[in-house]
């Protein structure tokens, strides 16, 4: 191999493992998920993508919904079965799903953050 194909070589090999960790940095940045000033959390897996918080919350449903719609904007779909109610929301690269369901006297909140289809 001539020196000129060895150095080509390398120059695509470390191109390509400097293109990959730029894109799993993305992935691998924590992520700040909004949630009520009185949540009580029971999960917080917010290191990386997907993101997820799950809390409890003495805030109605509507309390809840009116907080989200202040961070993420205008819900794009909402759908409620077996009691829960499924908000969806998009920001930029962003797809936000907020579940929100009665649990005895309190409410409790799923928030997933996930990278938007391209």
């Amino acid at each position: 191999m001539t020196t000129t194909s060895k150095y080509s070589l390398l120059a695509g090999a470390v191109l390509f493992t400097l293109s990959s960790v730029a894109l799993a940095n993305e992935d691998a940045a924590p992520v700040s998920i909004p949630m009520l000033e009185n949540a009580q959390v029971f999960a917080d897996f917010t290191d990386d993508m997907p993101a997820v918080l799950n809390y409890f919350t003495r805030a109605s449903e509507a309390q809840v919904i009116e907080f989200y719609q202040q961070h993420f904007g205008e819900a794009i779909s909402q759908e409620r079965k077996r009691g829960r109610l499924t908000l969806s929301y998009q920001q930029e690269k962003r797809m936000m799903r907020v579940v929100i369901s009665q649990q005895n006297n309190k409410r409790q909140v799923d928030v997933i953050v996930e990278k938007a289809q391209e």
